[in-house]
C-alpha cells in the first residue's frame, strides 16, 4: 500500500475510534490529550493539524509521529499498521511465510506467552490435544481458567480460538490481536 494512502487509512481509523472527524482547535486538543493518555507519548498539536489537513503541509510525518498514531489505534507501530493494511488491501488469501506454531505439535504442560497491541498478553498452557487453558491474561477478553481449542498461531496475525469453556458457560469463538497481529510468541516446554 502506498504510504499516503496508508496515512489516510490511519486517519480514517483514528476518526472511527474517536467517533468524529476533528475539525476545530478544541477537537485537535482533545485528540492530542487522548493520544497522550492512551500511549504515554505526545504528538504536537501542529503535527496533528498537519496530518488532518487543517494546516497546509507538503511533507510527510516522521516515523516517530506515525508510530505514536499507530499505537493510539492499538497497532505495535507504523510498520505493523502498514503490514496490516497491505494484507487487507491485496488478495484475500495467501500462504503464511512467517514461522507458525502448530498446536498439534505441542504436548501437555507446554506453555506459550503471547503478546500484542499495547500491554495485551496471555499465558496459555496445553492441557490436551489442541486444548489450552489461560493461566494469565492482561487487558484481553480471555480470562484466567478459560479453556479453548487452538489450531495455529503466527506472529503478525490474529489469534483465533474456539469451543471456549468458561466454567459452565460455553462461548463459540474469540479473536484477538485483530489490529497488527500477535507481536511475540514465547515457548516454554513442559518441565520433565
Amino acid at each position: 500500500m502506498e504510504k499516503n494512502n496508508a496515512l489516510e487509512a490511519l486517519v480514517d481509523i483514528t476518526n472511527n475510534n474517536l467517533g468524529y472527524v476533528p475539525s476545530t482547535p478544541t477537537e485537535f486538543n482533545e485528540l492530542s490529550r487522548l493520544i497522550q493518555q492512551k500511549t504515554g507519548r505526545s504528538l504536537s498539536l501542529s503535527s496533528i493539524k498537519r496530518i488532518w489537513g487543517y494546516v497546509k503541509y507538503e511533507g510527510f510525518p516522521s516515523v516517530t509521529t506515525l508510530n505514536i498514531l499507530a499505537q493510539y489505534n492499538e497497532f505495535k507501530d507504523w510498520e505493523s499498521f502498514m503490514f496490516h493494511n497491505m494484507e487487507n488491501d491485496t488478495c484475500d488469501s495467501g500462504f503464511i511465510n512467517e514461522s507458525a506454531v502448530n498446536a498439534d505439535s505441542l504436548k501437555c504442560g507446554d506453555m506459550l506467552v503471547l503478546t500484542w497491541g499495547v500491554d495485551k498478553s496471555c499465558e496459555i498452557e496445553c492441557i490436551s490435544h489442541m486444548r489450552f487453558r489461560v493461566n494469565s491474561s492482561q487487558n484481553i477478553k480471555l480470562l484466567v481458567g478459560d479453556k479453548f481449542t487452538l489450531h495455529t498461531l503466527c506472529i503478525g496475525h490474529p489469534i483465533y480460538v474456539c469451543d471456549i469453556e468458561r466454567g459452565d458457560i460455553r462461548v463459540p469463538a474469540y479473536i484477538g490481536a485483530k489490529k497488527g497481529g500477535i507481536t511475540s510468541i514465547s515457548f516454554m516446554p513442559c518441565p520433565k
